[in-house]
């Protein structure tokens, strides 16, 4: 069985918050700025929200120019959170991953 361990971290303001997901194979960083998640591990969402969601991402990542497409940050979270969750052989098995 896969021992889950989830933790908030707020960073300053009620809309800005890390949730970090440790499983059996890893950890990651999910930045949410209210219930969107705009980042993950560094790798952070260009700006398609509002100023107070831009705060965040500034804090997160000033260089605009270093900042990804959203759909980027949504399918390496989902691939990180497959990661930590699911060893390579159950990925597999699952269909997420060809040998």
């Amino acid at each position: 069985m896969n021992n889950i361990n989830i933790e908030l971290k707020n960073l300053g303001t009620i809309n800005q918050n890390c949730v970090t997901i440790k499983g059996s194979f890893g950890s990651v960083n999910l930045y949410f700025s209210y219930e969107t998640i705009v980042a993950v591990d560094g790798i952070v969402s260009e700006n398609i929200w509002s100023k107070t969601t831009g705060k965040l991402l500034n804090y997160l990542q000033k260089d605009k120019d270093k900042r990804v497409p959203y759909d980027i940050v949504l399918k390496e979270v989902e691939k990180r959170l497959k990661n930590i969750l699911f060893s390579q052989k159950e990925q597999i098995a699952e269909g997420f991953l060809t040998e």
